[in-house]
């Protein structure tokens, strides 16, 4: 068997899953497009910001346009986040109180458990 006939015969194979792949890139790309309609972005939200963070109004309609996208309460999206574990601990730091106990269903994480 040739290459060509190869490459024919495996595209039918993964025909569908890319349909289904591609029907799931439009509606999130509708979903992305319609938050930023929703959020009436214009470009000047769009311009840097002086880095003080007084009422950044591009910053504030990305929080809004993510939560919207991930159907999520609120949302904080920051180029501060230097990894996972930064957002994490930053979740978990405004949502727990000092003394809490936090209970995960798949066991203690690496970083949290007591050696």
């Amino acid at each position: 068997m040739n290459c060509k006939k190869i490459v024919k015969e495996v595209d039918k194979q993964i025909a569908p899953k890319l349909a289904e792949i591609e029907d799931q890139i439009v509606y999130n790309q509708v979903k992305a497009l319609q938050a930023f309609q929703d959020n009436s972005v214009a470009e000047a939200d769009l311009n840097g910001a002086t880095g003080y963070g007084d009422d950044d109004i591009g910053r504030d309609k990305l929080d809004r346009i993510y939560a919207q996208v991930f159907d999520a309460e609120d949302a904080l999206v920051r180029p501060q986040f230097v990894s996972g574990t930064h957002t994490l601990f930053t979740a978990l730091n405004g949502n727990l109180k000092y003394g809490d106990t936090l209970t995960y269903l798949t066991g203690c994480h690496m970083i949290l458990c007591k050696k």
